[in-house]
């Protein structure tokens, strides 16, 4: 009877197993090529599996970006964590906008690319929908407190939170488009290259410092809010806008 049951999880571990090597290689294969570019044709062949094969895991290619969007919700759990922490709203402000950037940033996929699928399809992408949704109210909520307590200036929490994020996924396309854009690049438009760390920082700075009622207080936020960097994941996608 133990033998049979340990046969049975080894089962459910190798499918298991197997689901998430699918995961990393189309991850992989959206990074480089982008996720439009990208066929399922072409995973299967990565994945060295015929395409039949890959169709018993994943019915479609959006089927596997919502898996990986499924296992990557490290902003949203972060953005939990800020609402329910102590403490200054701008300093948890700027911590989650700082880890958010730098998650956009090192995703698998251009954000953008992500909403404009999920656009078409609102069905399909409901949970996305669902995360976007949550995330955006975090971010209101801590503007919102902000205000309350005098820190930030008054304002509209929930126009500040869109175009917060329309910020953050603004400059995350131009961070995955900076190699042609870079000296020397293919593009005549060239700028120089920062790393993520750095966009993360500062565009997260840049953006709790346009709500601060007081504008010179940010080296005393940025203090407070300490150094994240070193615990930014390699993530596979950041779940939800």
């Amino acid at each position: 009877m133990r033998t049979d049951q340990r046969g049975d999880a080894d089962v459910v571990r190798s499918e298991f197993d197997r689901r998430g090597d699918i995961l990393v290689v189309a991850a992989r294969l959206f990074a480089e090529r982008g996720y439009l570019n990208t066929t399922m044709t072409e995973i299967a062949r990565t994945c060295g599996l015929g395409q039949s094969s890959l169709y018993y895991w994943f019915r479609q290619k959006e089927d596997i970006l919502l898996g990986l969007l499924a296992l990557n919700r490290v902003s949203l759990d972060f953005a939990r964590q800020m609402v329910a922490a102590p403490g200054s709203p701008a300093v948890r402000l700027l911590r989650l906008l700082r880890l958010d950037v730098g998650e956009l940033c090192s995703a698998a996929v251009d954000i953008c690319e992500v909403e404009v699928l999920a656009e078409a399809q609102p069905e399909v992408f409901a949970e996305f929908w669902a995360d976007t949704a949550e995330l955006h109210r975090h971010m209101a909520t801590l503007i919102s407190e902000g205000i309350a307590c005098g820190e930030f200036i008054d304002c509209d929490p929930e126009f500040a939170a869109l175009n917060i994020c329309a910020a953050e996924e603004g400059v995350q396309r131009r961070y995955r488009n900076s190699a042609a854009h870079s000296p020397g690049g293919a593009s005549p438009f060239r700028h120089p290259t920062y790393s993520r760390e750095h966009i993360a920082e500062e565009l997260a700075a840049m953006l709790v410092r346009g709500l601060l009622r007081d504008p010179s207080t940010l080296p005393t936020v940025r203090a407070q809010a300490g150094d994240d960097h070193a615990g930014y994941p390699a993530s596979g996608l950041t779940a939800g806008r």
